[in-house]
C-alpha cells in the first residue's frame, strides 16, 4: 500500500460521517434513502465480508447527473457515472466480485442537479 492510499484510508476513517452503521457480518446496507443538491456530498460506509456484492443507486430524474465513487478496504477507488453502462437512466448498478472483505466506503455526489434530487442507495 503506498503512501496515498494509506493517507486516503486514514482521511476518510477521520472525516467521513457515519451516515450508515455497518454491521458485522452483514453483507448489505439495505436501502438508504437520502437527498442531495447541486455540488453537495453525501457518504456512506459498510462492512462488507463476502467477496461479491451489488450495489445500485437510482434516482428518479435522469436529466439530473449524480456520481458514485467506491473505495475499497485497501485504499484504490473508482468514479462512476450515470452514462458508465452507456445509457443515462438515472441508474448505477455495479457488481462487485472477488473482492477485499472490510469496510467499503460509497460517495454520491450531487455533479449536475437542478433543485433537489432523491435517490436511493443499496449495497447487497
Amino acid at each position: 500500500m503506498n503512501f496515498t492510499k494509506i493517507l486516503l484510508v486514514v482521511v476518510a476513517a477521520l472525516v467521513i460521517p457515519a451516515t450508515v452503521s455497518a454491521k458485522s457480518g452483514e453483507t448489505g446496507i439495505n436501502t438508504v434513502y437520502d437527498s442531495i443538491k447541486q455540488g453537495e456530498t453525501d457518504w456512506f460506509y459498510q462492512y462488507v465480508s463476502s467477496p461479491t456484492f451489488d450495489i445500485y443507486l437510482v434516482w428518479n430524474n435522469p436529466s439530473n447527473s449524480l456520481t458514485l465513487t467506491v473505495y475499497s478496504p485497501d485504499g484504490s477507488y473508482q468514479a462512476f457515472h450515470d452514462s458508465s453502462d452507456g445509457k443515462v437512466d438515472g441508474k448505477i448498478t455495479l457488481s462487485i466480485s472477488d473482492d477485499l472483505p472490510g469496510t467499503w466506503y460509497f460517495k454520491v455526489y450531487g455533479e449536475r442537479v437542478s433543485g433537489v434530487q432523491h435517490y436511493s442507495l443499496t449495497v447487497v
